[in-house]
Parts: structure tokens; C-alpha cells; sequence
């Protein structure tokens, strides 16, 4: 017989003679304002000036304002990823226009909405307090670590969003919302819904053999769960199907990805960020963010470990909730277990959500208890004092562009400033190395590839090359990490030398940079 918990949200009077729901409601406003105000001084110099962003939603950035010129993803422009946040970027464009304000704001209200729903869940099987705590670690030691309001954040909401709605009940109608919800997921992100779909078809099954239920009902349930997540997908992409092909879409999204995107950890420490500059950076620094990193690392699959355990012993406290556990548990492992083809520490923050509850859960029910509280909020605080004093410290220049005024590194303001004096806006102009000035400099990308190491055949190198001489581009910024040897063990190191040698025989150099980067003149 399963345990489940008791509604967190009741209508009996507190001491005050006050709705606990009209309590509840003024302290997740109290809790939201706060969160935002928090988030803003981690993205906006006070009192209102933006700070210039990067992170690979530069890519989705670069692929909304390609849709805003009339452009299409798989056939004008390539994309490897289904097009939910490029068309979200798209719309958001089209109503207030590519500025560098609007991208702020999206990822501040991405991270409202995520802390919310972290809470949400959280507070399905903890008191309100500990669901409290659960969000702002989520907060501080997650979200605002990155910043980075991509696909992979898009469809984690989406998966955690279905799985708060199943972990209420297993009712015909909420299992057809969260089908579609894990559609939707796909729609920005190939593996994550799908990854989400294993691990609630896990859950029924787990239920079904706890229960000695029949198979007729897991099946009943199975078959919405995937005729909803199939209807979803088919809906959202019958538009690039008709436009593009199938064939176009599985190879971009399958092919490529099985071919380039699933290798062994990007770096040497498996996948975490490595910092070829190290004995330069302040020791501080160094230390907390390997120590951020290790610590999320280690915590997640053990977390994952010893809830599973739990689960299977059924060792747990009087308030245990099997099933809302049982579920976050196994949405959460197999969002973890997905990566191993392609690890990254942005991917692993990204669907990190379940684990980070998991965690406050456990500590809730462990016998230190009391000190293990303490010692997360002491993290809380720390990390939320020290991120916003050091963005609002930071040596930024603030200056205005096409995109709008904002504010920027240092190391970045010499090659964006170059540009600002030597481009006009709407002009074609190639970055070959990182799409990082298109939308600060409203300039447009010439050719079909995001960059130049998109090179997985011989023939998208002599596209791009005739696209550079058709528009006649007239500066290329070049990188150069571009520059690197044939290695005959990967035949598509070859593939750039064609638009190497393109690029010195028809420009010349004009530019030399700090930072490394080369601008490119047409002789």
C-alpha cells in the first residue's frame, strides 16, 4: 500500500485567525519579490543598466534575430537542436524588438518561474520552511551560477513542470497534461522529455509490481502518457516537417548529434570548467568555484543513490511520501543518467532541480537535522551576499549599442567597440569563431553555419564559402583556435582548410585584439 502525503495547501485558520491558503499566498509573493530583486542585481548594474551576457544562449540569440530577417532553421541557417528556443527568442524579438534589456529580463523571469516551481514541488513532501530552502539553494547555488536562459533550462522546466502535476495524482487528465508537457520538452531539447517519459513509465511500472496491480491498468496509463507526448511532438513540429522534410530533421537532430554531439566528458574533469589561466585568478575564486562544482558533482548521484534506496527499503520517516519521492527520484536520475553521452557542467546544473530537493529532503530526515539546516542556509548566505556584491563590484564599461545600453567586460569592450566604428547595423558580417556581437552590434551572420567549427562535411565549407562571396562580406573576425592542425585520426579537422585558405587569399589582416581574435578585411 502506497503512503501518500497530505495537502500541503489547507483553508483552516492560523493563530493570527487568518487562511493558511491567503498566508500561503502572501509569503510565495514575499518569496518571488524577493527572488526578483535578487536575480536583478545579478543581471542589471543598479539602478537600471543591463550587463552584456554570453553562454551559449548566444546561439539561440543569434538564430531568433536569423528568423526575424526571414531566415529558416535546418534551410537557411543549420541547427542541430529542435527550434523551441529559437522560436521563442523569435517572438520575443518580433514584440520588443533584439535588445539586450529583453534578454536580461527573460532570464530573470526564467529563474522566478524555476525557483517557483522548485519550491512547488518541494513543498509537496516538506514543510513550507525546508521548501523555502530548497529554492533559494536551487537559486544561489544553481541558477545564478549560469545565467544562461538555453534550451536545456527550457525543456528542464518543461519535464519538472510535468513532473509537479504527476506527483498530485495519476488521474487520466493530469497524466495527458504531462505527456504533452515531456512533448514539449522535446521540442527544445531531443533527450530530455524523452529521458522524463522512461522514467514515468519507471514509476508505473514500480507501482504496479508494489501494489500487485494489473497490467491493464499500467497500460491504460502508459498508453496516454505516450499518445499525449506523441500528439505534442507532432503538433509542434508538423510546420518544419512540412517546410523542411523529415529527412532535413533527422538528420540535423539525430544524425549530427549521434555523429558530433555524443563524445566523452568535454574536459579532463568531467566536463567541468578548466581554467587554462589559473595561476593568474585570484586563489579565492579558484578554490570556491571547484568546490561549487565538485560539491554539485558528487552530491547529485549520490542524493539519486540513497533516495533510490530508501525507496526500495522503504526506510523512511513517518511523513514519508513514496510516491512523490519515487518519482522525483527517477526523474531526476534519468535526467543525470542522459548526459553520460555528452558531459557537461552546464547540463548537469540545468537538471539539477530534483536533485537539489532531494537534498534538502534528506537532510530534513537525517538525524543532524538541525545542523545540517543551519549549515545550508549559512551556504545560502554566503553565495547570495557574495554574487550580486561581486557583480555590482566588478570593473565593467558601459556603453551604448544598437542593441542598447549595457554594460560589459572589459576584455569584450575592445573588439565590440571596434565593431560599433566599423559596422552598421543590419550589415552582413562574419564571427566565425563565437556568435557573441550579432545581437549587441545588430549585425547579421552571412553564411548558414553558427560558426566555423561547424564543419562536419567538405560541403557545408564550400556553402559558406560562396555565400562569403556572394554577399561580400567585408570583415571576418577569426580565432586563433581555428588555426589547429589536420589530424588524419579525424578526417574533419580537413574540413575547414578550404575556408582557411579562403579567407587569407581573399582578405587581409586588419585587426589584432587582446583577447586573440583576428578581424579579417576584404582586399
Amino acid at each position: 500500500m502506497l503512503i501518500e502525503c497530505s495537502p500541503q495547501w489547507q483553508t483552516a485558520p492560523n493563530q493570527e485567525g487568518m487562511p493558511r491558503s491567503q498566508t500561503s499566498s502572501w509569503f510565495v509573493s514575499l518569496m518571488l519579490l524577493g527572488i526578483s530583486g535578487y536575480l536583478y542585481l545579478n543581471l542589471f548594474l543598479l539602478p537600471n543598466v543591463p550587463i552584456l551576457l554570453s553562454g551559449d544562449q548566444v546561439f539561440f540569440w543569434m538564430n531568433g534575430q536569423r528568423m526575424l530577417h526571414g531566415e529558416r532553421p535546418y534551410l537557411d541557417f543549420f541547427q542541430f537542436t529542435p527550434p523551441g528556443a529559437d522560436i521563442f527568442y523569435f517572438a520575443l524579438f518580433r514584440v520588443f524588438g533584439p535588445h539586450i534589456w529583453v534578454l536580461n529580463f527573460v532570464v530573470l523571469v526564467l529563474g522566478v518561474v524555476l525557483c517557483w516551481l522548485c519550491f512547488v514541488i518541494a513543498n509537496q513532501i516538506m514543510e513550507r520552511h525546508l521548501a523555502l530552502l530548497s529554492a533559494l539553494l536551487f537559486l544561489t547555488l544553481i541558477y545564478t551560477r549560469l545565467l544562461n536562459a538555453t534550451h536545456h533550462y527550457f525543456s528542464a522546466l518543461a519535464v519538472m513542470s510535468a513532473t509537479a502535476i504527476l506527483m498530485r495524482e495519476e488521474s487520466p487528465r493530469r497524466l495527458a497534461i504531462a505527456g504533452a508537457l515531456l512533448g514539449v520538452a522535446s521540442f527544445f531539447t531531443q533527450t530530455h522529455g524523452a529521458a522524463a517519459l522512461l522514467a514515468f513509465t519507471l514509476l508505473l511500472g514500480w507501482e504496479r509490481h508494489s501494489t500487485d496491480g494489473s497490467w491493464q491498468s499500467f497500460w491504460r496509463k502508459e498508453r496516454i502518457l505516450l499518445l499525449s507526448f506523441a500528439i505534442a511532438i507532432l503538433v509542434l513540429s508538423a510546420p518544419f516537417i512540412a517546410s523542411v522534410g523529415l529527412k532535413q530533421l533527422w538528420y540535423c537532430q539525430v544524425t549530427y548529434v549521434r555523429k558530433v554531439m555524443v563524445h566523452p566528458p568535454e574536459t579532463h574533469l568531467l566536463g567541468m570548467p578548466q581554467y587554462p589561466n589559473w595561476k593568474t585568478l585570484p586563489f579565492l575564486f579558484v578554490v570556491s568555484e571547484y568546490s561549487r562544482h565538485l560539491f554539485v558533482y558528487a552530491m547529485l548521484p549520490t542524493i539519486y543513490f540513497v533516495v533510490l534506496m530508501r525507496c526500495r527499503r522503504r526506510v523512511s520517516p513517518p511523513s514519508f511520501c513514496f510516491r512523490k519521492v519515487a518519482l522525483l527520484v527517477l526523474v531526476g536520475s534519468s535526467l543525470l543518467g542522459e548526459l553520460i553521452f555528452s558531459l557537461n557542467w552546464l547540463r548537469v546544473y540545468a537538471v539539477s532541480m530534483a536533485g537539489i530537493i532531494l537534498f534538502a529532503w534528506v537532510i530534513s530526515t537525517a538525524r543532524f537535522r538541525r545542523y545540517g539546516i543551519i549549515g545550508v542556509w549559512a551556504l545560502i548566505v554566503l553565495l547570495g551576499l557574495l554574487q550580486p556584491w561581486f557583480t555590482q563590484h566588478r570593473e565593467f564599461i558601459t556603453a551604448e549599442w544598437p542593441a542598447g545600453r549595457s554594460a560589459i567586460e572589459p576584455n569584450e569592450f575592445e573588439e565590440l567597440s571596434w565593431g560599433m566604428e566599423h559596422t552598421r547595423p543590419g550589415e552582413f558580417f562574419f564571427q566565425a569563431s563565437w556568435p557573441g556581437v550579432y545581437i549587441p552590434l545588430g549585425v547579421r551572420n552571412p553564411v548558414f553555419l553558427d560558426t566555423a567549427g561547424t564543419m562536419l562535411n567538405p560541403e557545408w565549407v564550400e556553402r559558406a564559402i560562396q555565400q562569403l562571396e556572394a554577399k561580400q562580406v567585408h570583415y571576418v573576425v577569426w580565432a586563433g583556435r581555428l588555426d589547429y592542425p589536420v589530424d588524419p585520426r579525424h578526417p574533419r579537422t580537413a574540413n575547414i582548410v578550404p575556408l582557411r585558405a579562403y579567407v587569407h587569399s581573399r582578405y587581409r589582416l586588419a585587426k589584432l585584439f587582446q583577447n586573440g581574435d583576428e578581424v579579417w578585411e576584404r582586399k
